[in-house]
């Protein structure tokens, strides 16, 4: 692994983690665009299949309607 691929590493776990917080702190429209500026570096990284699916899927999917899920009655 080149120093390059470890801080592009480092970058990308910083973005998921920021976006996962974003969940947690509930932080709507923050959370979507760090998530999909995320995974397009992501899928650039991994070159999955279909990787506009993925980049636009953190703004197209409303994150708390999970918790709305799960919730107890």
């Amino acid at each position: 692994m080149s120093g390059s691929d470890l801080i592009a590493l480092i970058l990308i776990s910083m973005g998921w983690l920021f976006y996962l917080l974003g969940l947690w702190f509930r932080l709507p429209v923050l959370t979507g665009v760090v998530g999909s500026v995320t995974a397009f570096f992501t899928v650039a990284y991994l070159q999955p299949p279909w990787p506009w699916l993925w980049i636009l899927l953190p703004l197209a999917i409303d994150p708390y309607w999970l918790r709305q899920l799960f919730r107890k009655p």
